[in-house]
């Protein structure tokens, strides 16, 4: 997936979900991902919100480009399954859906700032299986990261976590589970 993607092979992909609608203050998320230390590529997903690419893509050419991260604006996608195979880890929040995909990508996840109610509890369990980082604050973000990634047996053991947690084939089961009946 990398490869069809254009991305480097030898450097972490961070993905990073700004949900369907492209909400949230992701601008803010990428100036701080840019302090990284560690070489990356970032993945900003900006969903149906075409100003937000826009912005994003103007953002990057005139301020974000370095030698040490990589950023690519990314719009509407189907292909989301894609991404998350060729990403290492997700940087956002934790909702449903999206926390079970990173899930059954092996995807470390680092949660921002999790919405009071479900994603609260969906960053709790995350964090309690070993499957999440979290950071209430953007000026931590890139040590954050950072601090992660050097750790290598750290990070890969978050992956398998992650694997060990998901339940790829839930609705399967239940169906067959059902049908028993």
């Amino acid at each position: 997936m990398r490869e069809k993607y254009g991305l480097e092979k030898d450097k972490p992909v961070i993905l990073v979900s700004a949900g369907g609608f492209g909400v949230g203050n992701i601008e803010h998320l990428l100036q701080a991902l840019s302090e990284m230390k560690t070489p990356a590529q970032v993945l900003a997903l900006c969903g149906r919100n075409e100003d937000l690419k826009t912005n994003l893509e103007k953002l990057v050419a005139e301020k974000l480009n370095n030698q040490t991260i990589t950023f690519k604006p990314i719009g509407y996608t189907t292909a989301m399954d894609e991404l998350m195979s060729a990403a290492d880890l997700i940087v956002g929040k934790p909702g449903g859906l999206t926390t079970s995909e990173a899930l059954a990508k092996g995807l470390v996840f680092v949660i921002v700032n999790p919405i009071p109610g479900q994603e609260e509890r969906n960053s709790d369990h995350l964090l309690e299986k070993g499957c999440a980082i979290k950071c209430n604050n953007l000026l931590t973000l890139a040590y954050k990261i950072d601090k992660l990634l050097e750790n290598n047996g750290r990070f890969e053991q978050m992956k398998k976590n992650a694997l060990n947690f998901s339940h790829p084939n839930a609705a399967v089961e239940i169906v067959n589970r059902l049908s028993s009946f």
